[in-house]
């Protein structure tokens, strides 16, 4: 039998201490929670912005399309059948193609305008579907997806489309309609969109690409021949 006078037991206060530590665990403990999951899921979205931002670039480091890899083409524009009329490609003279406001202005020598047409969206001939490393044109990657695997299984998909050019020209201020309710139209603008669904939101980066030929620095050679 223990002796009462050494029997120890909680006093009034230390039970009043405790329970205020536990209200003070128990009201921090979700917010705590709930700033981790945010936090979370905000690297989480940084990192999927990363590598959306990483293949955004190197598709538009491609050319813009499939014919400006013919001969010495990789630097002229192309004709586009539904693009602007100021921007459309005109014959000025024997085998001599420039748009309209590149031949009054005469800015660029190398860069002028080709009788070749601009192709269709979606891999060429000798191009595989899937593997990247056929891939020469930013449509190829038209439909392109890549699982994130880092990010629960995510897919990263990718939608190359031309969209309409319908801006006015003539005016200071113009503005583009950047979609595609006209996928058929051969413009000059193609839009690059690359996104990743997480959950119910839905994250996406969007380029335009424009038909100026690639983005190609002359050598001593090209600018000599």
């Amino acid at each position: 039998m223990k002796n009462p006078k050494t029997s120890k037991s909680f006093s009034l206060i230390e039970i009043l201490v405790s329970l205020i530590v536990i209200g003070i665990v128990a009201t921090t403990f979700p917010i705590i929670l709930q700033t981790t999951v945010k936090s979370s899921k905000n690297t989480a979205r940084e990192e999927i912005f990363y590598q959306e931002f990483s293949l955004l670039n190197l598709i538009n480091s491609l050319y813009f399309d499939q014919n400006n890899t013919i001969g010495d083409n990789y630097y002229k524009e192309l004709n586009a059948t539904k693009g602007d009329s100021d921007l459309l490609i005109h014959k000025y003279s024997n085998n001599e193609y420039n748009t309209i406001g590149k031949y009054q202005m005469n800015n660029n020598e190398f860069r002028s305008g080709s009788n070749l047409t601009v192709s269709h969206i979606g891999i060429d001939k000798g191009e595989i579907k899937g593997d990247e490393a056929t891939y020469n044109d930013i449509d190829d990657y038209n439909d392109f997806n890549e699982t994130l695997t880092s990010f629960g299984r995510l897919t990263l998909v990718v939608h190359v489309k031309y969209i309409d050019d319908n801006a006015d020209y003539n005016k200071d201020d113009f503005n583009f309609t950047f979609d595609y309710n006209s996928p058929a139209n051969l413009t000059n603008i193609k839009l690059i969109t690359v996104s990743v669904k997480q959950g119910s939101n839905e994250i996406n980066l969007s380029y335009p690409a424009m038909n100026i030929g690639a983005s190609k620095f002359l050598s001593l050679d090209d600018i000599t021949q």
